[in-house]
């Protein structure tokens, strides 16, 4: 299960990885922002599970759960820009390089030894 948590923790880090890109392709009209939005659900997903393998393994829990609680506001913070005011997006730019510190935190803290 270790080896499970580190090979997740190591896709979940590339897929944030990925959302950055698919967000400037959106911003400058390469793509529209479907596959963006598209893969944070994934990203949502893959986090929870995540978060359930850290629970059965009792490493990194609360890694886990900070990762998941990030793209949880990442979510409000993009439904917010889009129903209430532009300033959410901002914010919701501003979240994602938290999100991506959780990631990569939680990617080499799963490989490190004990």
């Amino acid at each position: 299960m270790t080896l499970v948590q580190r090979l997740l923790a190591s896709l979940t880090a590339a897929t944030v990885a990925a959302q950055f890109f698919l967000a400037g392709a959106g911003s400058f009209g390469a793509l529209t922002y479907d596959p963006h939005r598209a893969l944070g659900f994934a990203l949502i997903g893959l986090a929870g599970v995540a978060l359930v393998v850290a629970l059965a393994v009792r490493r990194y829990v609360g890694n886990a759960a900070i990762l998941l609680a990030l793209l949880l506001v990442q979510y409000g913070l993009a439904r917010g820009a889009i129903d209430q005011s532009p300033w959410f997006g901002a914010v919701h730019g501003l979240n994602a390089l938290a999100v991506m510190a959780a990631a990569g935190i939680l990617a080499r803290r799963a490989w490190e030894q004990r």
